[in-house]
């Protein structure tokens, strides 16, 4: 055979053993959520020739090394420190062409590109993907305060990620542009917490729909506030109760007026009857003296 032709041979038996080795890894970046388990997918094709001693497995983010199998066992050496005790592979499933990495208790931090590295005897390659790292946002709590004019709504919710946005209505018209919202960062957790609120003054039967979003994990919150005003029904009972005591306060006078006019008649009619006892007449003249056509008259 020609040394050409047998080289060209060799080639092409060697680069049909590489395409035959593919191994797969998400196309899309994987999303996982802040606390709970993630799984890295990656698989590699394994036959009845595959073997397990010849295995290299490396999971890296950018430079970092996340995680290493080879020798039939997990070495952790150089390791990052970020994922000890973090990371762990499907030994018992590898023999199917399972090299996908389970990640505990993920956080912020676990954001980035990671590399799946496999190669046994049959061949070997490495692929990329994305990973993101989301939170969901706690159930709004409503607290509501009254101002001398109106009232001050204050929407709050925390734990979530990344940064939400909000949204409005009163009755279904947007007014987010008439509200205000304040965004911190927890220091520790990296976890978003949101405080929005907005102040109504002459508050009339109304309702206000409070919306936020969380687009990359798809959490869409929806709460419905409904306000109910007395102020009306406070006015007209104010009304009644300043008739109530006017009338109150006229009847007030009227009984005075008569009660001081009962005590004035009482009082002349009882120095009336003390006169007579004593023998004398109203204007302090005997008794005996009488008035005739105008003159006085002494009897005998």
């Amino acid at each position: 055979m020609n040394l050409k032709v047998l080289c060209l041979s060799l080639l092409l038996f060697e680069a049909s053993c590489f395409t035959e080795f593919e191994i797969t890894v998400p196309r899309d970046t994987v999303t996982g959520f802040y606390g709970e388990v993630l799984i890295l997918p990656c698989t590699f094709p394994a036959d009845n020739s595959w073997s397990l001693r010849s295995t290299v497995i490396t999971w890296q983010r950018g430079l970092d090394v996340v995680h290493s199998f080879y020798y039939s066992q997990d070495q952790l050496d150089r390791q990052n420190r970020l994922y000890v005790n973090r990371t762990s592979l499907f030994i018992q499933e590898m023999a199917r062409g399972n090299a996908s990495l389970r990640l505990d208790k993920v956080t912020l931090q676990d954001t980035g590109v990671y590399t799946c590295s496999i190669s046994t005897n049959t061949g070997s390659q490495k692929k990329s993907f994305g990973v993101k790292i989301g939170a969901f946002y706690s159930e709004p709590r409503l607290q509501l305060s009254l101002l001398a004019d109106g009232v001050n709504l204050l929407v709050t919710s925390d734990g979530g990620y990344p940064s939400p946005t909000l949204q409005w209505l009163m009755e279904k018209s947007d007014v987010t542009n008439q509200t205000q919202t304040h965004l911190t960062q927890d220091t520790q957790t990296g976890l978003y917490v949101v405080s929005s609120w907005i102040s109504l003054t002459e508050v009339s039967n109304s309702s206000l729909t409070f919306m936020l979003h969380n687009k990359p994990l798809g959490q869409d919150i929806r709460r419905d506030i409904q306000l109910y005003s007395d102020k009306s029904e406070k006015q007209e009972e104010s009304s009644r109760y300043q008739g109530c005591f006017i009338v109150i306060t006229v009847v007030l006078l009227l009984l005075i007026v008569m009660s001081v006019l009962f005590l004035y008649i009482k009082k002349r009619r009882r120095r009336g009857e003390q006169t007579k006892q004593n023998g004398f007449t109203e204007t302090g003249l005997p008794s005996e003296i009488q008035n005739l056509n105008g003159k006085s008259l002494i009897c005998p």
